[in-house]
């Protein structure tokens, strides 16, 4: 069993306004910083993991307006002044800001003066809040060079063409006129959540002119998260890099999680171990805690299983416990599926290399009974994806627009969940033709679900999966390539599918010898998978009609129920789906 030891990285906790060791008021130049003997140094970049790029220009615009203002203003141009870090939360704008003078320490020839605006500013008087950001807006001119940090400034500066309180007005209004009478070797770093709520007077040029989008990181990234966040050591005691197994298989299975979320793991595994070494026996005379403090595989493992996504949170949903075992036949489907799903997180490699686009959709067809929703509900499972599941009328909603925001609320989960699984069950309720007359209630919402699929902006990490029994009442486009362009039929079972689902089935009955499975399977012929499970539960209650006591099912309680059973799928019903056609292509 692998042993992970834990280490917890610090984070700079450094939140003072004006640092101690700084110029002399009125000197023309502040002198070099002289360090105290061994200091203690602050944290820096380090501590952050996965935003190699990202780093390093928001490091790079900083010195440039700090340090190196004056190559600006040779040539008339003023330097950059604000910058702005954006992206999901959870994803490091904090911390990167807590850790940015730590990492400006050890790359500048002056002192810096840090100084920090938040909700705290905000007073229960008219005019204080705006005194207060005008004050640390003095502060700062008057310590250069200095950083000035908004942490959450869509809070302080929302959108006024919305017609907010006059309290917000006017702060919007005061970090305006602040930022436009800023000097040389000043600079605004702000963050954000949600840059579209941010007055669009602070994003122009000369303002928060700079932007940087922090974003959840793919596989690479959260391996060195977790590589950050959990160091490994072998016997001969030697630091294990990223390579290590345990941490790549976690960042493999860990979709749609940002930092914080893989924070939140490894603090679940520390807690898992402190359960379980609660159990152990004290240590000896001469033993220590330090050999017990470890963290097992089985501990990460554990909290994986009860830690989701920041972005998942809202999505409530309980992932089916089916597995391909399960699904009786349909190994040409599975196949597919696994292409689709499993192929473009294993081998991108070799996508790029042939220039290839992933699919995007599937669309499930068939008559009913025949496995449609029992294949998602396999894929959900193995696949360890993040899925959502849509059943098509609970978007509809009796108030105008009402719909559409449903589909386009669903996509955006589905984004920022990434890569994840959208799987719309009786898609027809949703994507019926636009030209059936008398059905026109639904064209908005189609148009919207047309839209999400492959408009403007690109769908990427996202894959639609879609189960229908009516396939001729869908709109044509959207069953064209680039959304639903990967058509499969799932059509009733053939005879060794159907001798592998009563198997299967049988597995979680107690039947008598003589029952012959395989005889069953040839008496059933065009039964379908529901059809078949049906069977053996009336099998099971014509052998608690004989008996209650009784303890097993006999071949006679399964000749009872074939009597009194009768398929539903018709030949002219398999004929038709069979020679379905969608713009003269014949199905997969």
């Amino acid at each position: 069993m692998e042993i992970i030891k834990a280490s917890t990285p610090e984070i700079s906790t450094q939140n003072s306004e004006v640092n101690e060791s700084r110029g002399t008021p009125g000197s023309a130049e502040p002198p070099l910083r002289t360090d105290p003997p061994n200091p203690a140094p602050p944290p820096g970049f380090a501590q952050v993991a996965g935003l190699t790029v990202q780093l390093a220009k928001l490091k790079s615009l900083l010195l440039s307006t700090l340090y190196y203002s004056h190559r600006f203003t040779s040539v008339n141009l003023t330097p950059f002044r604000g910058i702005l870090l954006y992206g999901p939360p959870g994803t490091g704008k904090s911390l990167i800001m807590r850790c940015l003078p730590g990492e400006l320490f050890s790359s500048i020839p002056r002192p810096l003066s840090t100084f920090s605006i938040s909700s705290s500013v905000i007073g229960k008087y008219l005019g204080e809040s705006e005194a207060s950001i005008r004050k640390i807006f003095s502060d700062a001119k008057t310590n250069k060079p200095s950083v000035i940090f908004i942490d959450d400034v869509d809070s302080l500066a929302p959108k006024r063409s919305l017609g907010g309180e006059l309290s917000d007005a006017r702060l919007v209004a005061t970090l305006v006129a602040e930022m436009d009478d800023l000097g040389d070797g000043i600079v605004v770093v702000a963050a954000t959540s949600n840059p579209n709520n941010i007055d669009e007077g602070l994003r122009r040029p000369g303002r928060l002119e700079q932007e940087i989008e922090i974003p959840r990181p793919d596989m690479k990234a959260r391996e060195e998260i977790l590589s950050l966040l959990l160091s490994k050591k072998d016997i001969q005691g030697n630091e294990v890099a990223n390579g290590d197994p345990v941490v790549k298989s976690l960042a493999f299975r860990t979709h749609g999680f940002v930092g914080a979320d893989l924070e939140s793991l490894v603090r679940g595994s520390v807690l898992h171990a402190i359960s379980r070494l609660e159990t152990l026996p004290l240590p000896m005379a001469g033993e220590t805690l330090a050999s017990q403090n470890t963290i097992l595989e089985s501990d990460l493992e554990r909290s994986l299983k009860e830690v989701r996504p920041t972005s998942m949170k809202e999505v409530f949903l309980d992932t089916p416990n089916v597995r391909w075992s399960d699904v009786g036949g349909q190994a040409e489907l599975k196949q597919r599926l696994r292409e689709t799903v499993e192929w473009p997180l294993t081998h991108p490699e070799v996508f790029t290399r042939l220039g290839c686009t992933p699919r995007k959709g599937l669309l499930l067809y068939g008559p009913p009974g025949c496995s449609k929703t029992l294949v998602a509900k396999a894929l959900a499972t193995e696949a360890g994806l993040n899925f959502i599941t849509v059943k098509g009328p609970e978007l509809l909603n009796m108030y105008v627009g009402e719909s559409e925001r449903a589909v386009r609320e669903v996509f955006r989960k589905a984004r920022a969940a990434s890569p994840s699984i959208i799987f719309f069950d009786e898609i027809d309720a949703l994507g019926s033709s636009r030209t059936r007359s008398g059905e026109n209630n639904g064209v908005n919402v189609l148009t919207a679900l047309l839209n999400e699929m492959d408009g403007i902006e690109v769908l990427r990490g996202v894959i639609v999966l879609a189960a229908t029994n009516r396939p001729e009442i869908l709109d044509p486009a959207l069953l064209r390539p680039g959304r639903l362009d990967t058509i499969l039929y799932v059509g009733p079972p053939d005879l060794p599918a159907r001798r592998e689902i009563l198997q299967i089935r049988s597995k979680r009955m107690v039947i008598a010898p003589d029952v012959d499975l395989g005889q069953l399977a040839i008496d059933t012929e065009g039964y379908s998978g529901a059809e078949l499970v049906h069977l053996c539960d009336e099998a099971s209650h014509y052998a608690m009609r004989e008996d209650l006591q009784i303890e097993s099912v006999a071949w006679r309680h399964f000749e009872e129920a074939k009597k009194h059973s009768t398929r539903q799928i018709t030949d002219k019903m398999r004929k038709f789906y069979e020679d379905w056609k969608v713009g003269g292509v014949n199905r997969l």
